[in-house]
């Protein structure tokens, strides 16, 4: 089944730095495409190469829950953010991933699909000394707030974002997930929220719009 870039996040590993500051920058940590790698090294017998890794639920020092403040331009998934500081830091972090709202506070417009991308999100919440960032929405987001969400999106395209500070490649692809790109993504995602899983070839997936 075609998954629209969605990806079941807690498959990916991080490891940071050691010491983690001064904080280097999403360069300095290193990333694991798939447990099943992890795994795999673990059953060969080289603890060097699995020790230290870390996946979302051992992340939560970074990412407090903040779900009743999050930014309501983030993209239902399991990262958001909320009330985060103005110091542009998240676009520079999570360029494929996290824009700025027209008072300079960070929000997640793509989901991670790939361990880079959560790799990076992972850095955007590091640098983000407000802790702002949250990555507890799938605990949250129902088939009924994503229908709802979804609804919105001709408002939030009209609002102001901050363009000055965002990679432009990833202001124009936050524009077309908002003029109906994103619907795929969403009902996927919907699928995995209400079953606890990724869907499968023979499923169905439920309509947002």
């Amino acid at each position: 089944m075609n998954l629209c870039g969605f990806a079941d996040i807690r498959m990916f590993r991080v490891r940071l730095p050691k010491p983690l500051y001064p904080y280097r920058g999403r360069e300095s940590i290193e990333t694991c495409e798939e447990i099943t790698q992890i795994e795999a090294c673990e059953a060969s017998n080289v603890p060097q190469l699995t020790s230290g890794w870390l996946g979302i639920d051992d992340l939560a020092e970074f990412f407090p829950s903040k779900f009743s403040e999050k930014n309501p331009l983030n993209i239902p998934g399991p990262i958001y953010g909320a009330e985060t500081d103005t110091c542009c830091t998240g676009p520079q972090e999570a360029p494929d991933n996290v824009l700025l709202d027209k008072i300079g506070q960070e929000f997640v417009f793509k989901q991670a699909s790939t361990a880079n991308e959560f790799r990076d999100l992972a850095s955007a919440a590091i640098s983000e000394c407000f802790e702002g960032y949250g990555a507890d929405g799938d605990s949250h987001w129902r088939l009924s707030t994503i229908r709802e969400w979804w609804q919105t999106r001709e408002d939030i395209l009209l609002g102001e974002i901050g363009e000055e500070w965002c990679k432009s490649e990833s202001v124009e692809r936050w524009k077309r997930a908002l003029q109906g790109e994103a619907e795929g993504y969403l009902r996927v995602y919907a699928f995995f929220v209400e079953n606890g899983r990724v869907p499968h070839d023979g499923d169905i997936l439920p309509e947002i719009s």
